[in-house]
């Protein structure tokens, strides 16, 4: 059984190819970069291009083991975000 994912902008898988994934919406299109959760946000994917006015194509950043064509994606509506702390932004060398 499905689960239902709801979202604003929600797909449906077309194709699996490894870790390359096709992706098509009906209302529009998330923009290049954009995070993409599959199979109740356990499959992230981010938008690597624009194939034409409904489908997407990107690379999937966690294994796609259980993926296949017809599961439902929920467009995150942004990019992916790594946190940034004060010790990433300090200087690999100190004593400078």
């Amino acid at each position: 059984m499905k689960k239902i994912i709801h979202a604003l902008n929600p797909g449906t898988v077309v194709s699996v190819r490894g870790s390359i994934v096709d992706v098509k919406f009906d209302k529009f299109l998330p923009e290049i970069y954009s995070l993409l959760y599959a199979e109740n946000k356990t499959i992230s994917i981010e938008v690597l291009s624009q194939l034409d006015e409904r489908h997407v194509r990107g690379i999937a950043l966690t294994a796609t083991q259980g993926l296949s064509r017809g599961s439902l994606v929920e467009d995150s509506d942004g990019p992916l975000i790594a946190p940034v702390g004060k010790d990433i932004l300090s200087s690999p060398y100190p004593n400078l």
